[in-house]
């Protein structure tokens, strides 16, 4: 919880004296002077609640939604850097494409770094957060201006660790070819007891990690043609035989598309399961617990719970929707990402404002070009 512009049409101001909520006004805030309500209205200062919004059912939030006047446009990263303490990253679309870092980003991480302003990478991707320090010596990206790497992939990781005992030991593993699979080659690693099984009737559960490889890592395995075509014949048989035994999917990178279009991802093939009748967990954007994981990476490095955050991303459905879950102020990035095919170029207030409504997913607070200084 923190004091940052919730971006609502009315927020809930609860009274220090009789405790009762009531609904103001956000434009008759000041929300640089810790939440004062100025003009005619009471003033009650830092009692800004976290946004009202069901986990269970993330599309009750959209009841609340931000008028697209509220959101603002900005030419750098240098603008944001006046107004926040602390930064949250996208990595793919952001920082850079998957094999080179985009134009001005090392420039702009060094500027962040030299203003004391801490940034952690908040990744949908599948592998450990070492594999990401990696790549970005590879991208041409200085490990160093950051403070911290959360992944999807290392939240799996954890949770596969200290839930042997409610999973099971034996996985059937969905994910990229071999050799490397992506950087995720090493992912079994410190995670004793667990097996890859092929055989979907001797399975505990499923891992999907990727989208090109069934029964990955098994004498086996067999390629798909999934994220180019999005052909569902290879795993339909399988996921109906784990469905009739209830097992559970991990799902280690909710994304539906990559930042080249047309490129599915797993986020698509665990929705297919979920629409064939199948449980799934998803770990990393838009889920509250990834980003509550960059949180306490930042605290680590000494960002105070009250600091001014802001996320910087690319996805409409991950990271905006998923900061308006947290209560923390989004930049949208227009120009690299995975939306930039949808927007015009130079997108305006309004553009953006549609590509919301269309997608049903509340308006950033904040429109950036590209992450440049």
């Amino acid at each position: 919880m923190r004091r940052a512009r919730a971006h609502r049409p009315y927020v809930d101001k609860v009274d220090s004296r009789t405790g009762e909520i009531k609904k103001i006004n956000s434009q008759a805030i000041d929300w640089e002077n810790g939440g004062v309500v100025r003009g005619d209205r009471a003033v009650v200062r830092k009692t800004l609640q976290r946004p009202i919004v069901s986990v269970a059912n993330p599309e009750l939030s959209m009841t609340r939604r931000a008028e697209f006047d509220q959101i603002t446009l900005f030419s750098g990263v240098k603008d944001l850097a006046e107004r926040y303490d602390a930064f949250m990253l996208d990595q793919f679309g952001v920082l850079h494409n998957g094999k080179d870092a985009y134009k001005g980003v090392a420039e702009c991480l060094q500027h962040l770094k030299d203003a004391g302003k801490p940034c952690v990478i908040l990744s949908n991707y599948a592998g450990r957060s070492q594999q990401v320090q990696e790549k970005f010596l590879d991208v041409g990206i200085d490990p160093a201006y950051i403070t911290g790497i959360v992944t999807s992939g290392e939240l799996a990781h954890n949770y596969m660790a200290r839930n042997q005992a409610k999973l099971g030991t034996r996985a059937l593993w969905i994910s990229w070819a071999a050799p490397d699979r992506r950087g995720l080659r090493d992912f079994w690693k410190d995670l004793d007891g667990y097996s890859l099984t092929s055989d979907v009737n001797e399975a505990d559960f499923i891992l999907v990690s990727g989208v090109e490889a069934l029964n990955a890592g098994t004498d086996d395995e067999v390629l798909t043609s999934f994220e180019k075509d999005r052909d569902r014949a290879p795993f339909t048989k399988v996921m109906r035989a784990a469905i009739q035994r209830k097992l559970f999917m991990l799902c280690a990178n909710p994304d539906l598309e990559g930042v080249r279009l047309g490129s599915w991802r797993p986020g698509a093939l665990a929705k297919l399961y979920e629409d064939l009748g199948g449980q799934v967990k998803y770990f990393g954007k838009p889920t509250t617990s990834a980003f509550e994981a960059a949180r306490l990476v930042l605290e680590d490095a000494g960002v105070p719970w009250d600091a001014r955050i802001c996320h910087i991303g690319d996805s409409l459905h991950h990271d905006v929707a998923g900061s308006e879950k947290v209560a923390l102020d989004c930049a949208f990035v227009v120009g690299t990402g995975v939306h930039r095919k949808q927007l015009p170029d130079n997108p305006t207030v309004a553009d953006v404002d549609a590509l919301c409504r269309e997608v049903k997913v509340p308006v950033p607070q904040i429109v950036l070009p590209r992450f440049a200084w």
